[in-house]
């Protein structure tokens, strides 16, 4: 089947349970793995109406950007912050993004490579973690100071590159993170050929799964939709005068028979992707 976009939907309030800072990293740094395991695309925070403060959606997106981002460009990109304090306790991603410095003369024409868009002498260049800079060609989508993705189009001794999307990579590129004022809001922008609503309320995944498993085999996107650690799908969509079921023919309960008295947001999201990723590479003819 053509290549599955997969998105994944959080609220702000993803870390109200976690008190300190040390805490709330650790956390989205398992988000951020679980993501990056079963090549999610973008990760989308959503406001959490039934909180009136609000949520935590400015350190979410930091932490989540920050650990997208190759070793070879933080410095870049990131000054010295106080949300990141505790950044260096999380494993890296280590997706196929995540180069290595190179020397130049390890680039062939055609690789891919992430960057960050500068300019010398009234002409632009991108900083890739090479020994040097790389001229750009073309007219660059994004202001100088940015990151960008960029297609070599030559090699040493004359490196030359392009700036493209993510999607004309054929490997998986790492996740962006977007935000969403609702929950309800969310869902009916990005019109998924499958939304998976996830929450202890909704029918247990194994008695859907005959149903379930087509669905997810011949979607070409799919986006799952998770509760926070104080308020699950119903509540919040009750708060927009809406109801699950009315978004999605899928509220499910990911974790039926679960062992524990409560599965935290990140768990969740582990063990969701993972059923979700089982029903793409199971074959057809199991179904």
């Amino acid at each position: 089947m053509p290549h599955q976009k997969l998105w994944v939907g959080l609220p702000d309030t993803l870390l109200i349970d976690s008190k300190h800072l040390r805490e709330k990293t650790v956390k989205l740094g398992m988000v951020a793995r679980s993501c990056a395991i079963f090549k999610v695309q973008k990760i989308y925070i959503y406001r959490d109406q039934t909180e009136k403060t609000g949520g935590e959606s400015k350190l979410i997106r930091t932490v989540l950007e920050y650990l997208d981002t190759p070793q070879y460009l933080r410095r870049i990109l990131y000054e010295k912050r106080p949300e990141l304090e505790y950044v260096g306790l999380l494993p890296p991603l280590r997706t196929p993004h995540h180069k290595l410095a190179e020397k130049p003369s390890d680039i062939r024409r055609g690789d891919y490579r992430e960057g960050v868009v500068t300019e010398r002498g009234g002409k632009l260049f991108v900083e890739a973690g090479l020994s040097g800079l790389v001229s750009l060609q073309g007219r660059s989508p994004v202001p100088v100071g940015s990151r960008v993705t960029v297609r070599f189009t030559s090699e040493y001794h004359d490196l030359r590159c392009v700036a493209v999307k993510r999607e004309e990579v054929g490997d998986y590129w790492g996740y962006e993170v977007g935000e969403s004022p609702s929950l309800k809001g969310l869902i009916r922008s990005l019109n998924a050929d499958l939304a998976v609503l996830t929450s202890r309320r909704g029918q247990p995944v194994n008695k859907v799964w005959s149903k379930l498993l087509p669905d997810i085999q011949t979607a070409r996107s799919v986006v799952a939709i998770f509760g926070s650690p104080k308020h699950g799908v119903y509540e919040m969509l009750e708060t927009e005068n809406a109801h699950p079921e009315e978004l999605s023919k899928y509220v499910l309960n990911t974790f039926p028979d679960q062992g524990t008295a409560t599965v935290r947001a990140e768990e969740a999201l582990l063990g969701t992707l993972a059923l979700l990723n089982l029903g793409r590479n199971l074959e057809k003819q199991e179904v």
